[in-house]
């Protein structure tokens, strides 16, 4: 008998310092699905080893399974043999889902944006951890990339989930290093009927060459928070970095170093904008600052009408916000959104708010319970 954590708890499992050396090694497995929930001893050896778990913990178990709901554990119902890269070994008889096999399990009760956000992280060098004085934890590198999650998709077929998957992964950031850029990264790049100032996002802490000013050292490498670049040769500027500040950045010395960098990203013609809380939370400020990168990408305005730009604008303000209520932990936001279009007018529903974006597939059908 064996333990084959799932969705949420499975995510967990994926943060804790159990799976860090395997997920470092890039380890996958496969495994057989449970016939049976675990047995009180089973739980008793998984808590002792992974004690943060919360309950009820979900699992997956086979069809064959009669399905189980207590105060320790919630079962999940499937049918598929499972690929080859679904799950990690975290110890004796402890499975858990891989990271491309956990954002199709939970793709069914999040939302496109939580949908987009888990894969800034899986795709990025963090792991949320509330109880963490900062919040997360960073890892050397991202624990899956765009092309694992697309052969495991690939491998999986055209079970439920999968066309949700590859609909966030064509707009999720990667590289990002906290939650607080991929927030950022989704401000910029999404589609303004999402929010978005529907910038392209060319990467996120990749190095970009340099000189360096006032240093023996020569040519370096400079790695902005998100970068954006010119869509011409002859633009302003080859392109635009934006670097947020978080608490880092207000140690000793910090803004040195941070003056270091702009200089040196200037140098070779790329303009860096810092942001803190206060200036991304201004929504104002960000109008200003996004229509003055486009000017310096050689990006033309958007001409609207008065009633569109009102739109977009009350667009950008609930992206904001929604980001915000998206932490990595709680995924409410599908009970936001049915709250959300109760309380709307019929008229204000469709030019407001965009539609939830809920998976056509019957309950009937689905192959993850």
């Amino acid at each position: 008998m064996s333990i084959l954590l799932s969705h949420a708890t499975a995510l967990e499992a994926l943060r804790s310092p159990l799976a860090r050396r395997r997920l470092n090694r890039g380890e996958r497995c496969a495994a057989e699905v449970p016939d049976a929930p675990p047995a009180l001893e089973e739980l008793d050896a998984l808590f002792e080893r992974l004690p943060s778990l919360a309950r009820p913990i979900h699992v997956s178990v086979s069809e064959r399974s009669r399905r189980a709901e207590s105060s320790q554990v919630h079962t999940h119902t499937t049918r598929l043999q499972l690929p080859s890269d679904s799950a990690i070994r975290l110890a004796e008889g402890i499975y858990c889902s891989s990271p491309e096999r956990v954002v199709v399990e939970m793709s069914r009760t999040l939302t496109h944006l939580e949908l987009v956000f888990l894969l800034g992280e899986l795709l990025g060098t963090y792991a949320i951890v509330p109880e963490t004085e900062e919040g997360m934890v960073k890892r050397p590198r991202p624990v899956t990339d765009p092309g694992r999650i697309l052969a495991h998709l690939a491998a999986l077929g055209s079970v439920s989930g999968v066309a949700r998957v590859r609909r966030a992964l064509r707009v999720a950031c990667v590289g990002s290093a906290s939650p607080q850029e991929t927030r950022l990264s989704m401000r910029l790049g999404l589609k303004p009927a999402l929010g978005g100032y529907h910038l392209d996002v060319l990467s996120m802490n990749e190095p970009v060459e340099v000189i360096r000013i006032g240093r023996a050292l020569g040519e370096g490498v400079r790695k902005p928070d998100v970068l954006l670049r010119a869509p011409r040769a002859d633009a302003p500027f080859s392109g635009v970095a934006f670097d947020y500040e978080g608490e880092v950045h207000r140690r000793p010395g910090r803004r040195t170093v941070d003056l270091r960098r702009q200089n040196e990203l200037l140098a070779v013609n790329f303009k860096d904008y810092l942001l803190d809380k206060v200036l991304y939370d201004d929504l104002d400020y960000m109008d200003d600052l996004v229509r003055r990168v486009r000017d310096d990408l050689g990006i033309a305005q958007p001409r609207l009408g008065y009633a569109e730009e009102a739109r977009r604008r009350a667009l950008r303000q609930w992206l904001h916000d929604e980001l915000e209520l998206i932490d990595g932990v709680t995924w409410a936001g599908r009970s936001r959104e049915r709250d959300r279009h109760r309380a709307l007018p019929v008229e204000l529903v469709c030019h407001q708010i965009p539609e939830p974006v809920y998976d056509p597939v019957p309950v009937e059908a689905y192959d993850l319970d």
